[in-house]
């Protein structure tokens, strides 16, 4: 019954990454708000088969922890900062499928031992070694991306910020939860998917930045 009430596929997702980040941080918001950004941005985006998603609890403990570091309040730059921890996600997900196609070399080896040498088949000792690697892989990658971004933002950061937020968390939430349009598999929803994100785009470059309104 537990297999089935609570799949462990669930606890892979920001919304519980952010309960155990709440719990550290002592911070509700942002970090919730920035949960469920993520969590509606990739919420057609399901593991299944051989297909991964890009890491959206990457995103959210990247975000959170520059947030921190930085002490940012203001919405806009938060929002900068979300962006920039998207290529990180996908990057993550890339290391994780050449992962999974070295271990195919262990299948292989343990398909022999089985065969073979049956007194040496000890897949225990395979599996921890892959558990280990993956876990040791992800970290590390985790690690460089957020040093890179700790390296990266305060660039990006320069840019003149406005007089006052004009980006809400609901506005955010609204941009985000346009991915469920992606989710129809409609070739007329996708279109009207680009142009909303363009005409968004150009709204809020020309609200952010006085210069160019």
């Amino acid at each position: 019954m537990f297999r089935f009430a609570v799949p462990l596929g669930l606890l892979d997702r920001p919304l519980a990454a952010a309960f155990v980040l709440i719990l550290l941080t002592g911070e509700i918001f942002p970090v919730l708000y920035v949960a469920i950004f993520f969590e509606l941005l990739w919420i057609d985006l399901i593991p299944a088969g051989t297909f991964i998603p890009p890491n959206a609890v990457f995103c959210l403990v990247a975000t959170t922890a520059l947030i921190v570091y930085f002490q940012l309040e203001s919405i806009e730059q938060i929002f900068f900062l979300m962006l920039l921890t998207i290529p990180g996600a996908y990057m993550l997900s890339l290391f994780e499928s050449w992962h999974r196609v070295r271990q195919n070399k262990s299948y292989n080896l343990i398909l022999r031992q089985s065969r073979d040498k049956f007194d040496s088949f000890q897949p225990e000792k395979m599996i921890f070694k892959s558990m280990a690697g993956s876990w040791g892989m992800n970290f590390l990658a985790a690690c460089v991306g957020l040093y890179l971004l700790t390296l990266i933002f305060p660039l990006i950061n320069i840019l003149p910020q406005p007089d006052q937020d004009i980006l809400k968390w609901p506005h955010l939430l609204m941009i985000a939860s346009i991915s469920a349009i992606a989710a129809l598999r409609i070739r007329k929803a996708y279109t009207s998917l680009i142009l909303a994100m363009l005409i968004i785009a150009i709204f809020l470059a020309w609200k952010l930045w006085p210069g160019l309104s």
